[in-house]
């Protein structure tokens, strides 16, 4: 049993690492769509993951940051991009692309 032990800590690690990921994906979605509700666009139902790594935050700490990428449209079948930048479950920012208004 004591075995058992380190493969049941390493799977408990990734089961918590990636509910964490899941979290942090659902949050990126609820921006995207709220983000183009607003500016009236359509929000195309694909979420991206683009990249992860470590940036700072405004208080100057190191954070793990998520960049999710989306694409939305406004009229026709023409496709635009846009990304949501997150810091661990915290949605940092929103960017939607240059678009026909």
């Amino acid at each position: 049993m004591i075995d058992l032990a380190p493969w049941l800590l390493g799977l408990a690690i990734v089961a918590l690492v990636w509910w964490r990921a899941m979290g942090a994906r659902s949050a990126a979605r609820r921006a995207a769509q709220a983000a183009c509700e607003e500016a009236d666009v359509i929000f195309i139902d694909e979420l991206a993951f683009k990249r992860i790594g470590f940036s700072r935050d405004g208080q100057g700490s190191w954070r793990l940051t998520r960049r999710y990428g989306f694409e939305f449209y406004s009229r026709g079948d023409r496709r635009y991009a846009g990304t949501i930048e997150m810091h661990g479950q915290r949605v940092v920012r929103v960017y939607m692309g240059p678009r026909p208004v």
